[in-house]
């Protein structure tokens, strides 16, 4: 249930992941679904791939999850489960996120918007259908692609690609047109973090970082700039490329351009990844 769109030689130390785009629920959940999936929906990074699309191919490697991350939230660590979903326990690791689970956004959602979405409790072959049919393979993409560029080049920048309702930015004088993520320093280094601040602001775009999202567990789990891997997360304000209540398209093409124009023009040296 993965896109991946996989470079045989790679000329770039570039990966882009697209982790909540995907728009697939399965009969299994939509079996367990206790309100219409029109609500559901709208926790979808509503075709967010698509800002991708002109991207040069040679330029970057690119892997799109395609279940909905209201079915597994691929953004989560696997140990972020609400047993009180389940009739059992059914994991012998210690449960984390626990904030993320009291507002009912594990890896298993159970509330959009405060509504509880699923009918419960779940049988635990639930939850271990979806962790190893959706949740696994992406992470084991992940995982590999990031050591394949890092042998090859000694080391690797991800960017984590989301999107952000406008409703959730309503505390700003100014609502940024884009959120960037560096778990506050921790996951990619300054170089990195800087050239995009910069990139978005000279194309026009109001940005801030780390607030209000600094990276979920992608960010967390994957970037180690000691280790030559540097992941950033970027946050694009919906309304900005869609109708947030129509859930339809409008104005991507300029999206579009300017990631174009970032990633094919994307000439970072070792150096830069170094400060």
């Amino acid at each position: 249930m993965l896109k991946e769109l996989i470079r045989k030689n790679p000329d770039t130390p570039i990966l882009i992941t697209v982790p909540h785009a995907g728009d697939i629920y399965p009969d299994l959940f939509i079996k367990h679904l206790k309100v219409n999936l029109c609500e559901v929906r709208r926790i979808e990074d509503y075709q967010s791939n698509k800002i991708l699309g002109k991207i040069d191919e040679q330029m970057a490697d690119i892997i799109i999850a395609q279940c909905s991350r209201a079915v597994v939230d691929l953004n989560r660590s696997r140990n972020a489960i609400d047993y009180t979903m389940f009739s059992q326990v059914f994991e012998h690791e210690p449960v984390s996120e626990k904030q993320m689970i009291k507002y009912g956004l594990g890896v298993f959602p159970n509330k959009i918007f405060g509504k509880t979405i699923l009918k419960t409790p779940l049988p635990v072959s639930y939850a271990t259908h979806m962790l190893e049919n959706y949740y696994d393979p992406f992470h084991k993409s992940l995982h590999k692609q990031i050591m394949y560029l890092y042998n090859i080049f000694g080391f690797c920048y991800h960017i984590d690609l989301h999107t952000m309702p406008s409703k959730a930015l309503l505390n700003f004088k100014k609502e940024p047109d884009i959120v960037l993520g560096d778990n506050f320093g921790k996951s990619c280094s300054i170089g990195l973090s800087n050239y995009f601040q910069n990139v978005f602001k000279e194309n026009g775009f109001t940005v801030e970082l780390n607030n209000p999202y600094a990276g979920g567990f992608i960010t967390r789990n994957y970037g180690n700039p000691s280790k030559g891997v540097h992941t950033i997360q970027i946050e694009i304000n919906r309304k900005i490329y869609m109708d947030e209540n129509k859930l339809s398209l409008k104005n991507i093409k300029i999206l579009q351009e300017i990631f174009a124009k970032i990633f094919n023009n994307l000439k970072l040296s070792e150096k830069i990844a170094a400060e």
